[in-house]
């Protein structure tokens, strides 16, 4: 057996067997609905706000583990997660606001393009699994982003007035790209092309091949450090969704598929550690050297599209990397932080990466 394979295994194995029935279990807020933001290392949730994207990921993550064969509860946490987003977070507007309170109350009405793109992927993924109006809702949710945030670009002005980001971006890609597989309407087909098209075109700077992350209104670059950060696991995560895209509507991958990896792995990766670091410069030098844990999920996925260009080493190497984070007291746990001196900190799990770790899973079943 290759290191692929047993390492592979374990990962699954760890997901299946420990993490998604914790999370279920202890994860799940039954007393208010929803799901915790966090699990303490010692397996105490945290009864904190309820944040959307911390709902939405939830919805999608169990959703993810049902496709992938997980004979646990799939539907009843995801419908768990659903029914929460549904009663507490849709607005009248078919925005999705940020944040209730355990009580379900609006705690924070702030309408950002992160979380409507969020909200859009899990009802797609509620489509999907349940039928029901989650096209609705979607449609709904992309109306009114045409009509009200698009900046004639391709892509949208954040409601809060905020500058432009490529992160939010993204994940709207994907949601246009989670749609465009299971609904026929061209306008998801059109959303996910626009999108590609302003990456390739606005976001990555040609000299370098990297991404940016800021950027100051025109989607000129922000002034300062700011403008020059590149994050190496965006870098595996575009990439992989601009493949996908490529697959989904007949192309050929772009060139900046390539490109986009091989600057992450140029660049972003502490070979010491084993892992892809928080951020660099796009003209050089490390601008954060702590590594997180969805980094590493993104750059398993990008290394199993660019499985031709890996040997088994390298793809084994970067599922390793993953699952240094899961090593704690409690399985189902990780840890998510990962610094400079090779320490790994100490502090809650947070239920958000769990769709990062499922969608490595996935990939690595694909």
């Amino acid at each position: 057996m290759n290191d692929v394979v047993a390492e592979t295994q374990a990962l699954r194995r760890w997901l299946f067997d420990e993490a998604l029935p914790l999370w279920w279990n202890i994860g799940a807020d039954r007393r208010g609905g929803g799901f915790h933001e966090q699990i303490d290392l010692d397996g105490k949730p945290q009864a904190l706000p309820h944040r959307a994207r911390s709902i939405t990921r939830q919805a999608i993550a169990y959703c993810e583990a049902g496709r992938l064969g997980w004979s646990g509860p799939w539907q009843q946490a995801a419908q768990h997660a659903l029914d929460y987003l549904q009663a507490h977070f849709i607005a009248a507007d078919a925005t999705v606001v940020s944040v209730v309170d355990t009580s379900g109350t609006v705690r924070d009405p702030t309408r950002d393009l992160y979380n409507q793109a969020f909200a859009m992927l899990a009802f797609a993924h509620g489509h999907r699994c349940f039928g029901g109006r989650w096209r609705e809702h979607a449609a709904a949710l992309r109306e009114r982003l045409d009509r009200h945030h698009a900046d004639g670009s391709g892509g949208f002005r954040e409601p809060s007035g905020q500058p432009p980001g490529a992160n939010p971006h993204m994940h709207l890609f994907e949601a246009a790209l989670a749609w465009t597989a299971v609904d026929d309407a061209a306008e998801w087909r059109a959303m996910a092309d626009r999108l590609a098209a302003l990456c390739q075109q606005r976001l990555i700077d040609p000299a370098s091949g990297a991404l940016r992350e800021f950027f100051a209104a025109g989607w000129s670059p922000a002034d300062g450090v700011a403008g020059r950060i590149a994050e190496p696991g965006h870098q595996y995560e575009w990439a992989f969704l601009l493949h996908r895209w490529a697959a989904l509507t007949g192309r050929e991958a772009p060139a900046a598929v390539t490109r986009l990896i091989a600057f992450a792995d140029a660049r972003g990766l502490d070979l010491n550690r084993g892992v892809a670091i928080n951020s660099v410069l796009i003209d050089g030098g490390i601008h954060d050297p702590t590594a997180r844990l969805w980094a590493q999920a993104e750059r398993v996925r990008a290394y199993r599209i660019d499985r031709g260009a890996r040997d088994d080493a390298e793809v084994g190497g970067a599922i390793k990397g993953l699952r240094r984070f899961l090593q704690t007291p409690i399985p189902g746990l990780w840890f998510d932080q990962l610094t400079a001196d090779d320490r790994l900190i100490a502090e809650p799990a947070r239920a958000t990466s769990l769709y990062h770790i499922v969608s490595a899973v996935a990939e690595l079943a694909a």
